[in-house]
């Protein structure tokens, strides 16, 4: 079997080719906004040659293609979305703009100093788009007043009129009772059969409005663009002979196929990091790791995830764009600092900052010749003497990366270009030791108990930087660095959810309604499955999502089939002091049982890659570099010649063709058996 892995981020897409012998590939393109199919297609063909063919064949010799795509998070991002025309219960027009009375959730730390900054986040749909229907369910479930067609009809005609695109619905209690959301879908597939329509209750069958109605918004708002794309996507890939099966990676976890996602777009919103995460529980298992963190730099954020025993962890309450979310989702933290981050000058404070503003894959860097001016990160390692290339084919330009740092940087504040530049370097490198700071030891995590895997196109240069001081237990570069979340594409399970709150009661008096709702939802996920695979092969989790009395979030923990209300709440403690931290569970605290979830997944067999040799490899030349403001001569290393074992002393660069590995001065890296290096940070 033949498996493809496709990532595209804000700069570069990602190919890997794991081939059925396990021969494997990695190759990149620039991303081409607007137009991100052309991107995939780029990089495909960059690949291709490296396992002796051509696009042609190797489309037609792949089972499987699966893709982490930013279509729909980019919308967001931008408020380049659909116009979205939202139905809801008579009455609650107002619950988005509404919202929470918490004005500085997700706000910017600078932003929450300043009060006269506080807001409620952004609306994705204009108020007169927003219609009421008469209707009443109650929290029991039963109906109190019946849906009017008619006016449903009405208020449906009205908004097509409006020019909305796609449809959302949120009515009240619908995850008790179904019956309205499910009427006003069959009238919208009625009156407007090509119009995408997302109803609240079969998206997040979760208690709580607002969360719900968000994403059923964020859902609608998405949809004509993620559905389109994907049909471009594969529309290109047939013609050019792929015949497999073209899958998408869901943020909370698995892929789907394309079909789902595109009927359910909001779950592609953070694939590509997601499936970043999901590489790094696969490799640093193999490696002996069971806690880990997850440290992706790519070209416009760095993004930062943990694996505790193995099991990565689910945000508590994902927000996207500051709007929350009521569907399950990797816990990753970001900030906008990649390679393509943008250096400036701070004009209040006379200080120099890096990012979050990007110059993305266009017009990019100053160094990558395609019309930036602006310098970045990258431009700052070019002049250093870091790189002089990137994706494999990318030739950087030293001059005008000198020239922007020079007009832009030095001269403002009175430095040499090359302090100028490791100035960058160490800014944003300090501003990625912090996140890891924030994802670990302000949640109650001890760095030591992890190791650190660093991966994304530009991981490999700067974890020898921000790696230094956490006191992780090791950090390691995997040979995949660059294409990680593409990789974590293809070794993704084909995986389906379904969940469902249940009113807040202690778990003692509601063990009998928790099996009762898990037994409703299995052969929901099992039937959604039916088909893709051997049915024998089908796994399938139950668990419930539990709490001490009066919290806010809740944590899940697998239900087994024989387990007793003591069984669950000794497993709920164990797990609750592992990811809060010990001492955290009071013996005499009351649990309660808030929902339940099923999960059900096909395993995806991932053909084994090559171990590698012992064989020593030599440096294939030297060159000079900047380290600590002076010129150092050194050792430069084709990551293809080292061998398992080897230890690379520094100041040394290891080079792919798709990323390079910097090992300072005083710092060594040892080759492990597929190739990774297990840094040697030092003192």
């Amino acid at each position: 079997m033949q498996l493809i892995g496709v990532d595209t981020g804000g700069t570069f897409t990602d190919v890997v080719v794991v081939t059925g012998s396990g021969q494997l590939a990695v190759a990149k393109a620039l991303s081409t906004p607007g137009h991100l199919e052309d991107g995939v297609l780029a990089a495909l063909r960059r690949a291709a040659p490296m396992v002796g063919t051509d696009l042609a064949g190797l489309l037609a010799s792949t089972d499987v293609l699966a893709h982490g795509t930013t279509v729909g998070l980019n919308a967001v991002l931008t408020g380049a979305g659909a116009r979205v025309g939202l139905i809801t219960t008579e009455g609650f027009e107002s619950t988005l703009s509404i919202a929470k009375s918490n004005k500085i959730h997700d706000l910017p730390i600078a932003d929450r100093q300043a009060p006269a900054r506080w807001a409620k986040p952004d609306v994705l749909v204009d108020p007169r788009d927003i219609v009421g229907v008469a209707g009443r369910v109650d929290a029991s479930g039963a109906v109190l007043a019946d849906l009017d067609d008619d006016q449903v009809r009405a208020a449906i005609a009205g908004l097509l009129r409006r020019g909305v695109r796609s449809l959302a619905v949120c009515l009240l209690w619908s995850p008790a009772n179904p019956v309205h959301e499910d009427r006003v879908r069959e009238l919208v597939a009625e009156l407007a059969p090509g119009v995408p329509v997302t109803t609240s209750n079969r998206l997040a069958s979760r208690i709580g409005e607002y969360e719900r109605m968000t994403t059923a918004v964020i859902d609608a708002y998405i949809a004509p663009l993620v559905s389109s794309y994907l049909e471009r996507l594969e529309k290109q890939l047939r013609e050019l002979g792929f015949g497999g099966t073209l899958l998408v990676v869901r943020m909370g976890g698995g892929v789907q196929p394309a079909q789902a996602a595109r009927q359910q777009p909001v779950h592609t919103l953070r694939s590509g990091p997601a499936g970043g995460v999901a590489a790094a529980r696969r490799l640093c298992a193999q490696a002996g790791f069971a806690s880990v963190i997850a440290a992706d730099v790519g070209g416009t954020s760095f993004d930062v995830g943990l694996i505790i025993d193995g099991e990565p962890q689910y945000a508590r309450r994902p927000t996207i764009s500051r709007l929350p979310l009521a569907v399950r989702a990797v816990d990753i933290e970001s900030i906008g600092t990649g390679g393509g981050s943008i250096a400036w000058i701070d004009d209040a404070l006379g200080s120099l900052r890096v990012g979050p503003q990007t110059a993305a894959a266009s017009p990019g860097p100053a160094c990558y010749g395609l019309g930036g001016i602006r310098p970045t990160l990258t431009d700052a390692a070019v002049v250093l003497g870091y790189i002089d290339r990137l994706g494999g084919s990318l030739q950087l330009d030293g001059d005008a990366a000198t020239d922007a740092i020079r007009r832009e940087i030095a001269e403002p504040l009175g430095l040499s270009v090359t302090a100028a530049a490791d100035g960058i370097v160490q800014v944003a490198c300090e501003q990625m030791r912090d996140l890891v700071r924030r994802a670990t030891i302000q949640r109650g995590h001890d760095p030591a108990d992890f190791a650190l895997l660093a991966y994304g196109g530009a991981g490999p240069q700067y974890a020898a930087w921000f790696a230094a001081g956490l006191g992780v237990r090791g950090v390691i570069i995997p040979a995949l660095a660059a294409g990680l979340s593409a990789y974590g594409a293809l070794c993704g399970d084909l995986r389906v959810r379904a969940e469902r709150d249940l009113r807040p009661q202690p778990l003692a008096e509601a063990l009998s309604q928790v099996r009762a709702a898990l037994a409703e939802l299995e052969p929901e996920v099992r039937r959604q499955l039916h088909g893709a695979g051997p049915h024998a092969e089908i796994r399938v989790t139950r668990s419930a999502g539990l709490r001490f009395h009066r919290q806010l979030h809740r944590i899940e923990v697998e239900v087994p089939a024989a387990a007793t209300a003591g069984d669950l709440i000794e497993r709920f403690r164990d797990r609750y002091e592992r990811v809060i931290g010990p001492g955290t569970a009071p013996e005499e605290t009351p649990v309660e049982v808030l929902s339940v979830a099923v999960d059900a997944w096909l395993p995806t067999a991932v053909p084994a890659t090559a171990s590698r040799g012992p064989a020593p490899g030599r440096p294939a030349r030297h060159k000079t570099a900047v380290f600590e403001g002076w010129d150092v001569r050194c050792s430069v290393y084709r990551w293809a010649d080292l061998g398992a074992g080897q230890r690379v002393a520094g100041p040394a660069f290891i080079e792919a063709e798709t990323t390079t590995a910097i090992v300072r001065p005083g710092q060594a890296a040892v080759v492990g058996q597929t190739g990774e290096l297990h840094l040697e940070l030092g003192s």
